[in-house]
């Protein structure tokens, strides 16, 4: 009697068994507005669901998904502190902040899109 076939069956039944399904991107974020202080100033925070978008990589830029998050008021040149106000956001959100996320400026704020999963 060869048992290899029943063998091999029974360990892949088992091995299957042990990988759980993934949880969903942006499962546990709760969107919504969040006000946010840093250093003395408050910030308005958006956190909804968007488009996917880019997270810089040593492979280059690839897509990443999950909440978006839009901080405002900023300057063109105040990235750097958005990102810092967005990933707080993020985390009120229930969320975790991606910070290889690329934002984008547009009319006083900073967007970080599938920032927060």
């Amino acid at each position: 009697m060869n048992l290899t076939p029943i063998l091999l069956s029974g360990m892949a039944a088992g091995l299957s068994a042990c990988v759980a399904a993934p949880a969903p991107q942006g499962a546990s974020v709760k969107g919504g507005a969040y006000a946010v202080m840093q250093e003395g100033a408050e910030y308005q925070a958006q956190v909804s669901a968007g488009r996917a978008g880019k997270a810089l990589t040593r492979a280059g830029a690839q897509p990443v998904s999950g909440a978006t998050v839009r901080v405002a008021p900023f300057g063109m040149d105040q990235g750097k502190h958005a990102k810092d106000v967005a990933a707080q956001a993020c985390t009120q959100a229930g969320g975790r902040f991606q910070p290889q996320a690329v934002g984008g400026y547009a009319a006083g704020a900073w967007e970080f899109e599938g920032g927060c999963v």
